[in-house]
């Protein structure tokens, strides 16, 4: 069965990933925050703390875009930033044990989905899915390198 002009790769993952992230921001909304606050908190180590330098790279930002996100979370109590002792310029970002809980709280959500997704789904079908999205983010990757050239 031909598909319509609009069911595209692209437009797919867009749909699927604006479903998903309206999901995981109402999830948070309920705890007072965001999406993006979430995926930050995942992202920084829980014993040592991290840059925002090491961060941005992972969440697909510049360590500049960070400093709204940064200071919303410290705002809230749930990261501390602590200038580096050798670098000043360098600030270590470090959670507080409110941050923690935070953190907590956002793992088990994304690990509730997916669990969920594996239930409904199958275990053998998402792991497909993993293969599948690595090939086109490499061919994606491949092809952007092309167009650089």
């Amino acid at each position: 069965m031909p598909r319509k002009h609009t069911e595209t790769v692209d437009s797919k993952l867009k749909a699927a990933w604006q479903v998903v992230s309206r999901m995981y921001n109402a999830e948070a909304a309920l705890h007072d925050l965001t999406i993006a606050m979430g995926h930050f908190l995942l992202n920084i180590d829980s014993h040592e703390g991290s840059y925002g330098s090491d961060i941005a790279p992972l969440l697909g930002m510049e360590s500049t875009s960070l400093s709204r996100i940064t200071l919303s979370l410290e705002k809230k109590k749930l990261i501390q930033r602590i200038p580096d002792k050798e670098d000043g310029r360098k600030i270590k970002i470090v959670l507080t044990p409110k941050g923690k809980s935070a953190k907590e709280l956002a793992k088990n959500v994304v690990r509730n989905f997916n669990h969920l997704v594996e239930i409904k789904i199958g275990k053998e079908k998402v792991e497909q899915f993993f293969k599948t999205m690595d090939e086109i983010t490499a061919l994606a990757e491949d092809r952007n390198k092309l167009i650089k050239q």
